[in-house]
């Protein structure tokens, strides 16, 4: 079976499920291969697909498309933490889709993308009143731009205002009203809290102080915090902080109906990694270190 799917069995045979050091015999190249993976079709060679690349192969492509990785290479379909060399915006392209279409920012995507994703004057208004949003100008015409609205609910008015791409996905409403709160448009902050009788850490990001003063009320205390003048930055550095840590395989620490302001996902046991190993990597990753004195 190794041999059919062009492997070349280089020691004797481990067991279906353990890996098995074999030589590619179109290309030459040795990995460890599982039975079980090829039995089930998943035995094809990377390397001759053209999904293996080093870290510098990728960093070359990363910064021909003015991108500069801010993390060593992920793999090929993970998200990358980039900084945008055309307009400074932090963001998490993936190798794969910048090698398929090229340049890759959600702040500065081509205007042939912002075309694509025009509506006419009705349709954008309507996608407005299904939020709950009452538009105080005219439509931008993009959806990517930002249109000033009053929340028919709370009377917040929203200037900036969401931008219809939000708007249409899973992220659109007033922030004001919205159960976590968070706008990608306005200022923000990451935040790293412990909790010392769970024995858990936990990062996230909000745009007010609510956010924070609800885990603060359950028993967390603040450790750092990074402020930005976009949320959608700060989320950028939230993702990459998450895939680092689940990239090590430690789990969650808590369980969602034992946090009662959400966040579950994005927590740490501390017997599995240190309070200060992360503080390190999130100034790693930002450059900085936090901003102001941790608070009680």
């Amino acid at each position: 079976m190794m041999l059919d799917w062009g492997w070349d069995p280089l020691e004797d045979y481990p067991g279906a499920g353990k890996q098995w050091a074999a030589r590619c015999v179109h290309c030459g190249i040795i990995k460890p291969k599982k039975l079980a993976h090829v039995q089930r079709g998943d035995g094809g060679c990377t390397n001759c697909a053209g999904r293996d690349i080093s870290d510098e192969a990728a960093r070359q492509l990363m910064a021909a498309a003015d991108l500069q990785p801010l993390v060593d290479y992920p793999g090929s379909l993970q998200p990358w933490l980039c900084r945008c060399l055309r307009c400074g915006h932090v963001g998490t392209p993936t190798y794969a889709k910048v090698r398929t279409r090229g340049h890759q920012c959600w702040s500065c995507r081509s205007e042939k993308i912002a075309d694509a994703l025009r509506l006419d004057e009705e349709e954008a208004i309507a996608s407005m009143l299904e939020k709950a949003l009452d538009p105080l100008g005219p439509y931008p015409g993009s959806t990517e731009l930002p249109w000033k609205a009053r929340c028919m609910t709370c009377e917040t008015v929203l200037d900036p205002g969401p931008t219809l791409h939000n708007i249409r996905g899973t992220q659109g409403g007033c922030p004001t009203c919205a159960e976590r709160g968070i706008n990608p448009a306005k200022p923000g902050y990451l935040y790293l809290v412990v909790h010392q009788t769970h024995q858990a850490l936990k990062w996230g990001i909000a745009n007010s102080e609510q956010r924070l003063s609800q885990h603060l009320s359950q028993g967390w205390k603040l450790s750092a915090r990074w402020d930005f003048d976009l949320t959608k930055e700060a989320w950028a550095f939230e993702r990459q902080v998450k895939s680092w840590v689940r990239g090590q395989g430690i789990p969650r620490a808590l369980k969602a109906d034992e946090m009662k302001y959400r966040g579950h996902t994005e927590t740490a046991s501390l017997s599995d990694i240190s309070l200060q190993r992360v503080q390190k990597y999130i100034e790693s990753l930002i450059g900085r270190g936090p901003d102001g004195p941790p608070q009680a």
